[in-house]
């Protein structure tokens, strides 16, 4: 009976609750998603490592459970993090359909993290891609252009990641086994296109842009939700890929943690600042996975359990400056401040653990991250992730200033008792972590192969230097960084290119069908006239003189026969082609 429990996803409990809600009503819905996280984050905790159950589906063996390390962190950060999420949701203005959606969506990424092959996973993966879908939709207005944006995107990253397993499936022969995860995906094109896949649902360069103007958009509440999932089931997925790492997933992920962290010092919304810093921080992320060694693998699995954290918890905080001011611009925001102790207490913790104060669960998993890069030999990996780091703390001085000291007079009111009790316990847990940090390096992935120490002294000096720089870099540099009003990123000089691209590509293939649908009219006419009055054509073809002698032969001649030549001939034809018909008949019969 136990063992039956374990081969049930918990997924279904979530999926189960959305159910409720749609039938039963937003209050009855948030209870039972409530309760549904936490039977979800039990069963997460308490489920046996190994494959639990089986199922065929067109001839292969699908594995509805497995547990490991990797599935069991990310599940963890998935369902505790949903048991705040919904409940921020429901005390910020969510209504019945955002209960549904916001379920069916976190639904759907737990389904993909605990199933045991990639066919699970793309299931998965597309059902976040709906679910998430229609929660920016729910918001209508400018959401619903960004929303048909997003579902674009996700569409090719979907088919894009489809077609690379398919490519695995061939390579690996057809067999049943070769959706199950093993050592990665097969070299060669296969890895090419499920990294491409896998890429741009995790924001990578180029094929980013999608996140910032997503989760700026649609109810705070959503944008906190949205937060936690689609890019982390992302990096999971890069890992199931490349389990034994990639050093170009590495380098691309060092890039993103500058890149990322630089636009958001462009940012004067307070959510597009926080979705730029998304694609910073899974930037660390892959870079651990794509070292490869246990250390780095264990860095990126802490960082992204501690990443649904505390950016959860900032956006929680950009939700209450947009719900108090009616807007996400910074400048004109209003104040946190000391009438507003508990916001503004939750966002200091926020930013620490983003930045990586000591103390925090930042400042343990990203030493981790860099640990592993010195470990092993990538030194300019390292510098990368430095510079990235220094740019996050640069730009979280930039929302600091703006949110407690620049913004307008307007003094902000303080979280409700609802909104508190849902952030309070997410700064809680990033500060418990980051003191009591051994209860999370034992859920880590091998565990038992690596070691660290994350307050040593290099560690702490380390940091010293890096707050040091970013404190220094932002003072001298806040007069420019008050001119910035979001900047002009890749889509601004993409989009044109690829627009210009498909409209002459839509020109020239009109033009090509055009010409082939104006041969294909003539040679029909040529045809018929041909068929219908075979001496005129054959007339035609001959010089002047010799036509008109032809002509008039041909016209005694059928005189003589007493039937006019076309028809004639179109009797001949029809007998041609009853002969065809029975002799097809007789053969096919």
């Amino acid at each position: 009976m136990i063992d039956a429990v374990y081969a049930i996803p918990p997924a279904f409990v979530v999926w189960l609750a959305a159910l409720l809600a749609l039938f039963a009503g937003r209050r009855a819905g948030i209870v039972a998603g409530i309760t549904a996280y936490v039977l979800a984050l039990a069963w997460t905790l308490t489920a046996p490592t190994g494959t639990h159950g089986s199922w065929t589906f067109l001839e292969f063996v699908i594995v509805p459970v497995a547990i490991d390390p990797a599935a069991r962190v990310t599940g963890l950060a998935f369902t505790a993090f949903g048991t705040v999420a919904i409940g921020y949701l429901a005390v910020t203005g969510g209504d019945r359909r955002h209960v549904v959606a916001a379920l069916g969506y976190a639904g759907a990424a737990i389904w993909a993290v605990f199933a045991g092959d990639w066919l699970g996973l793309l299931v998965g993966w597309e059902l976040m891609a709906l679910a998430s879908t229609i929660l920016v939709w729910l918001h209508g207005g400018d959401a619903v252009r960004v929303g048909f944006r997003y579902a674009l995107v996700h569409a090719i990253g979907g088919a894009i990641l489809a077609a690379g397993l398919a490519l695995h499936v061939v390579a690996q022969g057809g067999g049943t086994d070769a959706l199950h995860y093993g050592d990665g995906v097969s070299s060669g094109l296969p890895a090419l296109a499920v990294g491409i896949g896998v890429g741009i649902n995790a924001a990578i360069i180029g094929v980013h842009v999608w996140l910032p103007d997503t989760y700026a958009s649609p109810h705070v509440g959503v944008s906190v939700v949205l937060s936690a999932y689609t890019t982390k089931l992302a990096v999971y997925a890069a890992y199931r890929a490349f389990p034994e790492g990639n050093l170009v997933l590495a380098y691309v992920g060092g890039v993103m943690a500058i890149v990322g962290a630089g636009y958001a010092l462009a940012q004067k919304d307070a959510r597009r600042l926080l979705a730029y810093h998304i694609q910073a921080q899974v930037g660390y992320i892959l870079a651990g996975i794509g070292i490869g060694s246990s250390l780095g693998i264990a860095g990126a699995f802490a960082h992204l359990f501690n990443n649904v954290l505390f950016k959860g918890l900032l956006f929680m905080v950009a939700g209450l400056i947009v719900l108090r001011a009616g807007t996400g611009r910074l400048q004109n925001g209003g104040r946190l401040g000391l009438h507003a102790p508990v916001a503004t207490g939750i966002f200091l913790v926020a930013a620490a653990s983003i930045t990586a104060v000591p103390g925090t669960n930042g400042f343990v998993s990203k030493g981790m991250v860099l640990d592993a890069a010195l470990e092993g030999g990538h030194a300019p990996l390292r510098w990368l992730l430095l510079v990235g780091a220094v740019g996050t703390i640069v730009s979280f001085w930039k929302f600091g200033y703006y949110a407690i000291r620049r913004g307008e007079e307007t003094r902000l009111r303080d979280a409700t008792a609802g909104q508190a009790l849902t952030m309070l316990p997410v700064a809680v847990a990033c500060i418990a972590i980051g003191l009591a940090y051994g209860l999370l390096f034992d859920l880590l992935p091998a565990a038992a192969e690596w070691s660290t120490e994350p307050y040593s002294q290099r560690h702490v000096l380390e940091k010293v230097a890096l707050f040091g720089a970013g404190t220094i870099v932002f003072l001298a540099g806040r007069p420019l960084f008050e001119r910035f009003d979001g900047g002009t990123d890749i889509d601004a000089i993409r989009d044109p290119l690829v627009f210009s691209a498909l409209e002459r590509a839509a020109t020239a293939t009109e033009a090509v069908f055009g010409t082939l649908a104006a041969a294909e009219r003539v040679t029909r006419r040529r045809t018929i006239e041909t068929v219908s009055a075979p001496d005129e054509a054959i007339a035609r073809t001959l010089p002047d003189d010799i036509g008109e002698q032809y002509r008039e032969r041909a016209s005694g001649v059928a005189g003589s026969l007493g039937v006019a030549p076309n028809v004639w001939y179109r009797y001949l034809a029809l007998i041609c082609c009853l002969v065809v018909a029975l002799t097809v008949g007789v053969v096919v019969e």
